[in-house]
């Protein structure tokens, strides 16, 4: 996870860079189970086969989308006695998956999108092209062994989910706590004081909290998270894996932010900075340092705001006695970000162009496109020999969508300032053009045809990030967490039908809690800083920091007999809100 945040901003670091790459352990992945991000062009499959643009002096020509599994064993192996982490009920060598996560990287138009997938989704375990046993994914490391426990995660992501997987990366908790501790920890903010007593988090103050290399894994782990409010310990959230999941997103973002502080963006980055992230991870024997060098170059300006992130909607279930998930069938429109084909002919508009002169058909583009799903209207222009079909970069995947349908696929000019409406792609109909397919062309060969067109990545600065997407499944249970800085805003899918929904208001004067309770409860208020008003909780920020403090060990209350009657709000988002300074 912190590896890809290094990959992001230290290419520009070449000497120290390429010796570190070259210091990393690799995993020999079996032929077929990575899959290729080169799409083959050619006339069988209906694609261009004309003279592709040249890449202007001074850019080196924009790369295929890459998806990286990222991957966060259990394995104690490094860590100290005291370290909570070490104690477990199996070798400390032998490992579970206990962070699996997609990384999206799409060096053409400056996206990044991020899905976790929980440990615990039951799911065939898929090694060698054959499916062996049902289990829950996070074994996929024990199926395949120690030399091919992540190729087995591979191709289980695969066959599942129809993702194509290009490279991962693997970091165990040594290897975490070794990252976070050379940032020299990562700053965080509760706006309580929180433990987790199987995780080992206990974070005695509410505030700006400097979490360290064990604290910051104990929080990345937590499960069973409680705050302290009102003098008692209580449940904080629903106590699942996808909060779990929305905290370790949002923990990436937050040492992505303490990655730039410390100078990862510069030519004079540390070297140890550098050498941390290549001492800790493994690598496929696949990934190049030509890879590498070119998503740092265009990632080399990309804000952690801007990145995507995503939740599954999950089912419980259970099989034999264990509790396990089930992916919704609503899961597959994430996973479509991950295939790239998130978008539907009925969310595109195309403004039609017919410059082909005079033609005699019987049912006209607007019609063809219409039976698609496409919004469509039309007008003439005079004759151009080329069917070209324009957008804007932030419009590319309707352009490819679009493209998917055209026969010869059309040439692609993408721009900044072409005079489009916001989500209108053109379609300039050529005298080359022949038909709309009826069966439309994979995504992987028009993707292939059009990205030749996009703009190159300059080689000593990369262009501006494009603007970030949302997907929302309107039929999903949603909570919204919004923290008032000009650009956060995360939607996750996180709890089943039924249960309480809370939403937590962060702002740079109060902060705001509401807790969900199963009858109205009136507290009288005191005099210290904060104060109880029927089912709110409103806590005044003082010198940066919160005042209450959890009692001492010894002194701490446990749980109430039933912890579901006073709920607190999940903590899915640990960063400082506006006006706060950690």
């Amino acid at each position: 996870m912190l590896f890809a945040i290094g990959m992001l901003y230290s290419a520009a670091r070449l000497n120290s860079f390429e010796e570190a790459i070259g210091s990393i352990v690799r995993i020999d992945v079996p032929a077929g189970v990575l899959a290729d991000p080169l799409a083959p062009v050619s006339s069988d499959n209906g694609t261009s086969t004309r003279e592709r643009p040249t890449v202007k002096a001074g850019e080196t020509p924009p790369g295929p989308a890459l998806n990286f599994l990222i991957i966060g064993t259990d394995s104690a192996v490094g860590l100290d006695d005291d370290d909570p982490a070490a104690h477990r009920d199996r070798t400390a060598s032998v490992a579970l998956a206990d962070v699996i996560m997609l990384l999206r990287l799409d060096p053409g138009v400056r996206r990044a999108s991020l899905v976790s997938v929980p440990r615990d989704v039951y799911v065939p375990i898929w090694r060698g092209g054959l499916p062996v046993r049902e289990e829950k994914i996070a074994s996929s490391l024990l199926v395949g062994g120690m030399e091919q426990g992540a190729p087995t995660l591979v191709e289980t992501i695969t066959n599942n989910f129809e993702i194509p997987i290009h490279n991962f990366v693997v970091l165990d908790f040594y290897g975490f706590e070794q990252v976070v501790d050379e940032l020299g920890g990562v700053s965080a903010w509760f706006p309580y004081p929180v433990r987790d007593t199987g995780s080992g988090l206990n974070e005695p103050y509410g505030g700006c909290t400097l979490l360290k290399g064990q604290e910051a894994l104990a929080f990345v782990r937590s499960r069973k998270m409680e705050g302290f409010v009102e003098g008692r310990w209580r449940r904080v959230g629903v106590w699942n894996d996808l909060e779990r999941n929305q905290r370790q997103q949002s923990f990436m973002l937050m040492a992505m932010e303490r990655a730039i502080d410390k100078g990862a963006r510069s030519v004079i980055v540390r070297n140890d900075l550098i050498e941390a992230g290549a001492a800790t991870v493994v690598l496929d024997d696949r990934l190049t340092l030509r890879t590498l060098l070119d998503l740092g170059r265009a990632f080399s300006s990309f804000r952690p705001d801007d990145l995507d992130r995503y939740v599954l909607p999950v089912i419980d279930d259970s099989v034999g006695g264990s509790s396990v998930l089930r992916l919704d069938d609503s899961a597959d429109r994430v996973f479509d970000v991950f295939r790239g084909t998130a978008l539907e002919p009925e969310e595109v508009r195309v403004s039609v162009v017919d410059s082909r002169g005079v033609v005699d058909e019987p049912v006209p583009p607007t019609v063809r496109l219409g039976y698609y799903g496409f919004a469509v209207d039309m007008r003439t222009a005079p004759v151009v020999a080329r069917t070209t079909i324009r957008a804007t970069i932030d419009s590319y995947e309707a352009a490819v969508l679009l493209g998917r349908f055209i026969q010869p696929a059309p040439v692609f000019n993408f721009g900044e300032h072409l005079d489009l409406d916001a989500g209108t792609v053109e379609l300039r109909m050529g005298v080359d053009f022949i038909e709309f397919l009826a069966e439309q062309r994979t995504f992987e060969a028009t993707d292939a045809v059009a990205r030749d067109y996009l703009p190159g990545v300059l080689i000593e600065q990369a262009s501006k990030p494009t603007p970030r997407r949302a997907l929302q499944d309107e039929d999903s249970t949603t909570t919204t967490t919004s923290i008032s800085t000009p650009t956060t805003t995360t939607t996750a899918t996180l709890v089943p039908e039924g249960s309480t929904i809370i939403t937590t208001t962060l702002s740079p004067e109060e902060t705001t809690t509401t807790l969900a309770l199963d009858e109205p409860k009136t507290l009288p208020p005191d005099e210290s800083t904060t104060t109880l008003e029927s089912a709110e909780t409103t806590t005044t920020l003082v010198d940066e920091s919160i005042t209450t403090m959890a009692p001492e060990d010894g002194a701490t209350e446990e749980l109430a007999p039933e912890p579901d009657t006073y709920n607190l709000s999940p903590i899915l988002d640990a960063r400082p809100p506006a006006g706060v300074k950690c």
